[in-house]
């Protein structure tokens, strides 16, 4: 008999083996009681709750909650109850069971069926992000003409985000624009299309993957100038006119009275008209003009 007890340990051992390699292949076999799954991948509480969807195969008892990446479940019963073996969504708003905003990070579904005694886990993660990005800028070209010349043609913006995001332009407290792409650095141009010269207030804002929209910046002062006079009425005194024009045109042209000639920025030299009255003066570069009244008295020659 003490012979035989080995032996019957061992096929003892072995039926039991079989018996659980069999149970375990059997439940391969069947079908999954969840399909079409559909959770979100990424999104932040401040802005919107989501929804995450499955469809059951058959009628289940079921109760779901949400954990945290270290497996602890931080929002219990997102949905719970007894469910038709149809497609249900579930709404989670972010947070946990205290009705605090979850911390940013990723998190897992888990469903509970009741009836059947088990936890699935769904290989899905979402990830939570309330966090907005932080924004640094600097400037270049405050002063531009967009006349197509190659010389500060646009503003630059230059930005640095504390991550990935879109960059979105205000302009005078109106938002105009969004970058195509996220970059945590880049530039964004703004070639003042459509508009008059004259000064803007231009400002930057960031919004995240997840919809996070940082607060734009301070507002800077651009000036969009063609060809600009600093003054706009002349009272020569002497031969000689001297006129400032702020431009990046390399080369201008000038007519006053019956006179025309050419300069270069940023003084132009004009001859005073012998006769006393009063001229216009007009400035031009590029295609674009500017004019100014130049009033000869008697003895300003």
């Amino acid at each position: 008999m003490r012979k035989l007890a080995p032996t019957i340990l061992v096929a003892a051992l072995l039926v039991a083996t079989a018996t659980a390699f069999a149970l375990t292949e059997r439940l391969k076999l069947e079908d999954s009681p969840v399909i079409n799954t559909r959770f979100p991948a990424l999104f932040s509480p401040k802005l919107a709750e989501e929804r995450i969807g499955f469809r059951l195969r058959r009628e289940e008892d079921i109760r779901l909650d949400i954990a945290d990446s270290n497996g602890e479940i931080v929002k219990r019963g997102v949905g719970s109850g007894v469910f038709a073996p149809a497609y249900h969504q579930f709404a989670w708003d972010g947070r946990d069971d205290e009705g605090r905003i979850v911390p940013d990070g990723t998190y897992r579904v888990e469903l509970t069926l009741k009836d059947e005694g088990r936890t699935i886990e769904f290989p899905q993660t979402i990830t939570v992000d309330s966090t907005s990005p932080t924004i640094e800028l600097a400037f270049r070209h405050q002063v531009f003409s967009p006349d197509r010349d190659g010389r500060a043609d646009h503003v630059n913006i230059l930005y640095r985000f504390g991550e990935p995001a879109w960059a979105i332009l205000y302009v005078d407290g109106k938002r105009v624009g969004r970058t195509y792409r996220k970059k945590p650095v880049g530039t964004y141009p703004w070639y003042g299309k459509g508009k008059k010269p004259g000064e803007y207030r231009l400002a930057l804002a960031a919004q995240d993957r997840a919809g996070n929209i940082a607060p734009s910046t301070r507002e800077f002062t651009v000036r969009l100038r063609y060809v600009l006079l600093f003054k706009r009425r002349f009272t020569p005194k002497g031969d000689t006119l001297r006129v400032r024009v702020s431009t990046d045109a390399e080369t201008l042209t000038w007519k006053l009275g019956d006179r025309t000639g050419r300069g270069k920025p940023p003084l132009l030299r004009i001859p005073v008209p012998a006769e006393p009255g009063r001229y216009t003066l007009t400035v031009s570069a590029n295609g674009h003009r500017t004019r100014a009244t130049v009033v000869v008295r008697s003895n300003a020659r």
